[in-house]
Parts: C-alpha cells; sequence; structure tokens
C-alpha cells in the first residue's frame, strides 16, 4: 500500500512532467490529468493517458510499494522522432532517465 502523502507527491511530480512537456496543449484543451488513485482503483498494471494535438501521450505505471513506490513514465509524439522520454519519479524527485529513440 502507499501512503497518502506519498501518492500525493508521486501525483503532483507526474503532473509536472505533465506540463513541462505539453502545457499550452493541456490548458487549450481543458484536460484533465490523471489521478492515481484512479489508477491504483482500477487494478491495471499500467494505464495511458493521451494528450489532443500532441499525437501521443505518457504510459505510465507504478513500481514498488510504501513510501519507496516510484512512478516510471514514458511520453512521446508520434509526429516527432526523438520525442520519447521516460522519467522515473519518486515522492521527492523527479528523474529523466532515457530521452531519444523512435
Amino acid at each position: 500500500m502507499i501512503p497518502p502523502h506519498t501518492l500525493s507527491a508521486l501525483e503532483s511530480r507526474f503532473h509536472d512532467v505533465i506540463r513541462g512537456r505539453v502545457d499550452e496543449l493541456i490548458k487549450q484543451h481543458n484536460v484533465v490529468l490523471p489521478k492515481l488513485s484512479d489508477f491504483l482503483k482500477s487494478g491495471e498494471s499500467s494505464s495511458y493517458f493521451a494528450v489532443p494535438g500532441f499525437y501521443g501521450g505518457f504510459n505510465f505505471r507504478i513500481q514498488g510499494d510504501g513510501e519507496d513506490a516510484k512512478l516510471i513514465t514514458e511520453s512521446w509524439s508520434r509526429v516527432c522522432g526523438g520525442s520519447e522520454q521516460t522519467h522515473e519519479i519518486t515522492a521527492t524527485s523527479t528523474t529523466l532517465v532515457s530521452e531519444g529513440g523512435m
């Protein structure tokens, strides 16, 4: 189980990553960002968050449990070669672990 304060920190950092890549599109299309509590309730091992106008989106999954849980997100745009990014998010840090590809 992931403590509420850890889940909240993961979600906040995840939203920062999303906004860092596609803030203008989020605002333009009034997109509601994903809630990690809803994702955990779904019981799925991973999920996909599409962003209108980005022609891509964000795959994400949670690894681990408790305060050491991590969120891994992979994002890309299908129309922009080399746009792939993978981030590892903890309650206290966000790390870009790979970039490019596709």
